[in-house]
């Protein structure tokens, strides 16, 4: 059986995507959605006190969601070394309120409808295709009703699989990753930022473009 894509990346790959990209963690694309996020949110801002970013990194962007809504974070992120730096920096800030360690998006190390917040920052593109309803189930498991997901990732104008350049044997699956959850008829599509990797407006490169969706969990889920 092949080894999947998400032990790939916490026995290794995870570390060398965090030392190639260390030194671009607050890129254009990344302070832009955040910004864009707690703009969409800030009228929530009083129901939003559990946060979950997957995909974290040294957990940047979490601590500044943090910091907005005056929440308690988790990031999760297959980067032991991305952790580690993370968790160093918080302690030397003394941010008691975000906590970081190392996960996949596939099994979260959390209870029922205990976040207000889901974050997927950049990763869904790279699981497994037999991992991806594990991790919109998890997802949609940790979610209280009335709560909200978001979703950093291409935006293609359709399905493409494509070789991951840095690691053979890797793909990396671009899709319409809201579609998964607005099909149930359980979420509803608030908002939509479009962007690319290098700037702050729409894209017409589908190979480029990407998107910030905000999604609101219905409290009426049956």
């Amino acid at each position: 059986m092949p080894i999947k894509q998400s032990q790939i990346f916490v026995e290794g790959e995870g570390d060398s995507y965090f030392q190639r990209n260390q030194n671009s963690m607050e890129s254009t694309t990344d302070q832009y959605s955040i910004e864009k996020l707690i703009d969409s949110l800030s009228p929530f801002k009083s129901n939003i006190q559990q946060i979950l970013e997957i995909g974290c990194s040294t957990g940047i962007k979490l601590h500044r969601l943090c910091e907005f809504f005056d929440a308690n974070g988790l990031g999760i992120d297959p980067s032991r070394k991305a952790i580690e730096a993370g968790n160093q920096e918080n302690k030397k800030e003394a941010r008691e309120n975000v906590r970081l360690q190392v996960g996949t998006a596939d099994i979260l190390p959390l209870e029922d409808q205990s976040m207000d917040l889901v974050f997927f920052g950049f990763c869904l593109y790279l699981l497994d295709r037999s991992d991806i309803f594990k991790a919109i189930a998890e997802a949609d498991r940790v979610l209280k009703p009335g709560g909200f997901i978001a979703i950093l990732d291409f935006d293609p104008n359709g399905r493409s699989k494509n070789h991951y350049s840095h690691k053979a044997g890797i793909y990396s699956y671009k899709n319409a990753y809201a579609d998964f959850f607005t099909a149930s008829g359980h979420y509803y599509l608030m908002s939509k930022h479009s962007m690319s990797h290098a700037n702050t407006f729409f894209a017409s490169d589908n190979y480029e473009r990407v998107a910030l969706q905000i999604l609101y969990k219905e409290h009426d889920a049956y």
